[in-house]
């Protein structure tokens, strides 16, 4: 990493998963995509490099990377982007391989995001209410409701803020790609050898220091009837996209998953995948899920245009990288902040909706998920 820092100055892209890290110098392409179509053309395209890239690698076998990060949306103004590092440093279980690729010589700066005030908590509170209403009205059965909130970073260091995050949050995905930065929680999709894997996230509760309530907390999600069905409909909307995709669908029961600031309802799944499908097939099957989108998935995208008042832009959309065999990690952009400056962040979070919710309780989740990406930022902005 030594060398390779020296060649190129700061990461470009960083994965940091438990004892496992990808990152990124240089960059030898930034391929950028738009529209419905965003993520199969990026997996095509992939593919295309792939097969036409003469790769350089002081590991036989070794494929080589590209990092990217999403647009939740298909007609945000966020640029959804693939970005091939000049080198990649695998690091696993205290030892490192160097990927190289050659300049591409293919690709655009990245835009800078633009400033905007962020949707005040008063508003939020007004927009669940509505999404409430329309629930009970018969018009969907959730939908997700985020906010942003804006926060000046003096003296911010992005390296320093991913080491505060994989400090606190271990079992999360750390990572920074194209401006886009946080530890998420939640797989979208995880391939490896033909054995795919994901995670579902729906139905939070807070941590307390005290380990009575805190006992209590974890117990109350698990018996809720709101946070378990708001957790069943984001199971189901894997069920669907993933089931004709392919084979040997597996899915464990829902569990309580503690992190430092939340519960949250989880459940894994495990599925074996054909040879020709590759981790980025599987994200454009999946995203948007019920657990940042809501159900059904189209009225659930009506409504959050209607009422949240901006654009997620990269926020809830498909982060992590894939290799030149297909084999890859994605999480969901969640616990996330996108750099507007050298001393601003924007931060966002969200809360999924559902016919018994109260507007201010979702309020206080969305402030918990906030967590996440202040105390990151405390800590490395704080005077020395």
């Amino acid at each position: 990493m030594d060398e390779a820092r020296a060649r190129f100055g700061a990461p470009t892209a960083v994965w940091r998963h438990g004892d496992t890290a990808r990152i990124g110098y240089g960059v030898a392409a930034r391929l950028v995509f738009s529209g419905p179509d965003r993520i199969r053309d990026a997996a095509a395209r992939w593919r295309a490099l792939i097969a036409a890239a003469a790769v350089d690698s002081e590991v036989a076998d070794a494929a080589p990377v590209a990092f990217g990060a999403f647009a939740f949306a298909e007609d945000s103004a966020a640029e959804s982007v693939l970005l091939l590092p000049r080198e990649v440093v695998v690091v696993r279980e205290g030892s490192a391989h160097l990927v190289e690729l050659p300049d591409l010589g293919s690709g655009t700066a990245p835009a800078s995001p633009p400033h905007a005030a962020a949707f005040a908590p008063e508003d939020y509170e007004r927009a669940v209410a509505e999404a409430v209403r329309r629930i009970r009205a018969g018009a969907l059965e959730k939908v997700v409701l985020a906010r942003d909130l804006v926060i000046e970073a003096p003296r911010f260091d992005l390296e320093a803020a991913l080491d505060a995050l994989a400090d606190r949050y271990r079992g999360g995905w750390i990572f920074a790609v194209d401006g886009l930065f946080g530890a998420s929680p939640e797989t979208l999709a995880t391939v490896t050898g033909g054995l795919a894997t994901s995670r579902v996230l729906a139905g939070t509760a807070p941590r307390s220091d005290d380990p009575v309530a805190d006992a209590a907390n974890r117990d109350r999600l698990l018996d809720s009837p709101k946070n378990r069905f708001e957790h069943a409909l984001a199971v189901d909307s894997l069920l669907l996209t993933l089931g004709g995709a392919t084979e040997d669908l597996t899915l464990g029961r829902p569990f309580a998953l503690g992190l430092p600031n939340v519960w949250h309802l989880a459940t894994d799944a495990t599925a074996r995948i054909g040879h020709d499908v590759g981790a980025l097939d599987l994200v454009a099957l999946l995203h948007p899920t019920a657990a940042v989108a809501g159900a059904p998935r189209e009225d659930a995208l009506a409504t959050i245009r209607a009422l949240e008042p901006f654009d997620r832009r990269r926020y809830a959309g498909p982060v992590g990288w894939i290799d030149g065999t297909g084999d890859g990690e994605w999480a969901i952009g969640l616990r996330s902040a996108e750099v507007e400056g050298p001393d601003r962040v924007r931060a966002y979070a969200g809360a999924g909706v559902v016919a018994a919710s109260d507007a201010h309780q979702e309020l206080e989740e969305t402030r918990w998920k906030f967590q996440p990406i202040q105390e990151a930022l405390a800590a490395v902005t704080a005077p020395h």
